[in-house]
């Protein structure tokens, strides 16, 4: 499905030129590539609830941790595999910080997938429950890319703006962007491993490192 939605994004780009396309490249990049996991996880979450598969992996030796870093690595690959090739056209200033920008993003989304998929029980209670994420989480970096937000240091605590800043290889407050990816990222993966863990003892499970 990815591989089609590529094919799309990229023959939308080949139409555009100039900063347009820059624009709408990293746009792209940010809002569908980079978000997969917020979009994903609650089907996830909800089939492994429905076909009983959480209840085998509560009892095992997999910790919330494990379970966690295992979507997390799943879901960044094919972020990173597909805002990579969507950024050929486009160019990138600066290659190590395009990718973490697209990894922390899809860090960020994918732990605030898990956050509300681990508390609901239905795919609209999951639509309805990411909904506020979707909101906060995009509208300010894409604000931001459309130069509607400013260049202010302070913008740049919201994650998306500073991934947003990272992906146009603009090193302006480089460090204020950085500390903020990473300490969302943390922040966010404790919160999850606190949801995971009660989603696992609320099934049998024990196991809490």
């Amino acid at each position: 499905m990815y591989l089609f939605l590529m094919i799309l994004y990229l023959g939308i780009l080949s139409l555009l030129s100039g900063s347009g396309k820059e624009i709408v490249g990293h746009i792209m990049v940010y809002s569908d590539p980079a978000a997969m996991g917020m979009f994903f996880m609650g089907a996830i979450v909800l089939l492994e609830k429905s076909q009983r598969v959480l209840n085998s992996i509560a009892v095992s030796p997999v910790s919330p941790m494990e379970y966690i870093g295992g979507k997390m690595c799943s879901i960044g690959i094919i972020s990173l595999l597909v805002g990579m090739v969507l950024l050929i056209p486009v160019g990138m200033e600066h290659i190590v910080l395009a990718v973490w920008s697209i990894v922390s993003a899809s860090f960020v989304f994918t732990l605030c997938g898990i956050i509300v998929g681990t508390k609901i029980h239905s795919l609209t209670g999951y639509i309805v429950g990411t909904l506020p994420f979707e909101i906060a989480g995009f509208l300010p970096p894409i604000a931001k890319r459309l130069g509607w937000a400013g260049d202010s240091a302070w913008i740049l605590l919201h994650p998306g703006c500073a991934q947003m800043q990272l992906l146009e290889g603009n090193t302006q407050y480089l460090a204020v962007s950085l500390i903020s990816t990473v300490a969302w990222v943390i922040i966010l993966l404790f919160a999850a491993k606190h949801c995971v863990t009660k989603m696992f003892q609320s099934v049998g499970g024990g196991n809490e490192s």
